[in-house]
């Protein structure tokens, strides 16, 4: 299960390290330099369980968990100690003052885990699962590159720290999994055994596959999983389950309007990708009032692919805000010896290359999903203005 953190510790790479690791498992993570904000920050985030270093300046960990005890509203949010001090009379020290458990640094990954998880079983404070980002990358047709942006947009959240999975929706012939030289032994396929109401955080962990990378992949089956029936229900199910999973989750969605129907109401961003071809524009304009109907009206953005030279560059940007009517989140250049490489080799783009333009396109697509409430709203606001102009 993820967790949001609070985790108050003075050394910066410890901290940053911490965070990282945390990150990585799914969790929520708040950060404070000291003591003295924890107070603050407990009360603003009302986090699952918080951290703290004792021996800390300004106010170290024994006086920020008194305030905590002493303050109404947090006053029961478990508290692990994490200290380099070692010594018996300090741990009693620490269980006396209220705290739920003592570790000590440098902590054991899976023991910090494993301790985390036993304190929240304990907890009289029900935990609050926060939800992370789910975006479903659709294509207006066939073969315009959404497992290869999928693969390079998740990546890109993993390496900035962000811990991301990418998962395929495809029912079978799954291609993400492919893509990254990966067979795993779980797929889609084994939750769907399931009913669909057992499908659950235990059960989707022992799903989901690492890549070298370290990044968390969800595979779909390569081919027709005999004897297994997809419902509605277990789509649904293994979405929401990811989206408690890790803080960005990057849907590779198969063009079938029954299956984008079934999780519109999931996704908190539909990105539709089109080629620079016009029967590649035709079809985005026949989905659009689709995903409109939908309800995905002001979810909906788009991406533009270009896998043709310049001289065959049919759709523009202009084009896109013109006939589609919907926020274009970025383009793709055409680098078709790139990304033949990267598929041949199994290593996405975004592992063959350190500083390129690929690395900053697709970070300029993230900004944007990261704020991406906030930017669709003003597109919208400034649609509506240029109607307005035109009556």
């Amino acid at each position: 299960m993820a967790y949001k953190i609070l985790l108050a510790e003075d050394e910066p790479t410890m901290r940053r390290l911490m965070g990282m690791l945390l990150g990585r498992q799914g969790h929520e993570v708040i950060e404070a330099e000291n003591g003295a904000p924890v107070v603050d920050l407990a009360q603003q985030h009302q986090p699952d369980i918080i951290l703290l270093d004792i021996m800390m300046p300004v106010v170290d960990g024994f006086e920020a968990l008194r305030r905590i005890r002493a303050t109404p509203g947090i006053d029961d949010i478990p508290v692990i100690f994490l200290s380099a001090k070692s010594q018996i009379e300090d741990r009693v020290e620490g269980l006396r003052m209220g705290a739920d458990d003592y570790l000590i640094k440098p902590a054991d990954p899976s023991e910090l885990m494993a301790r985390i998880d036993s304190v929240m079983l304990r907890s009289r404070r029900k935990a609050r699962r926060v939800k992370g980002k789910v975006f479903g990358f659709l294509g207006a047709k066939g073969g315009v590159g959404v497992t290869t942006v999928v693969v390079n947009m998740a990546l890109h959240f993993h390496q900035t720290g962000k811990s991301t999975l990418a998962a395929d929706m495809h029912l079978a012939f799954g291609g993400l999994a492919d893509r990254l030289g990966m067979d795993p032994p779980q797929t889609t396929a084994n939750l769907a055994l399931l009913a669909a109401q057992s499908i659950d955080s235990n059960s989707l962990q022992r799903t989901l596959v690492r890549h070298s990378s370290g990044m968390t992949v969800l595979a779909s089956p390569a081919n027709v999983p005999g004897g297994v029936t997809y419902s509605a229900e277990h789509l649904i199910a293994i979405v929401e389950e990811a989206a408690y999973t890790a803080q960005f989750v990057m849907l590779d969605l198969p063009n079938d309007p029954d299956i984008i129907e079934a999780l519109a109401d999931q996704l908190s961003g539909i990105v539709l990708l089109l080629g620079s071809e016009p029967t590649s524009l035709r079809a985005a304009q026949r989905w659009v009032p689709h995903l409109v109907h939908l309800g995905l009206h002001n979810r909906l953005s788009s991406l533009l692919v270009h896998r043709q030279g310049s001289s065959q560059q049919y759709v523009t940007a202009g084009d896109i805000s013109e006939k589609l009517g919907c926020l274009l989140l970025g383009e793709i250049p055409n680098k078709p010896e790139l990304y033949f490489n990267a598929e041949h080799s199994q290593t996405p783009v975004l592992l063959n290359t350190k500083d390129s333009p690929e690395r900053a396109i697709y970070q300029g697509i993230a900004q944007k999903l990261t704020e991406y409430t906030e930017i669709l709203e003003q597109f919208q606001k400034l649609q509506v203005m240029k109607s307005d102009r035109l009556v």
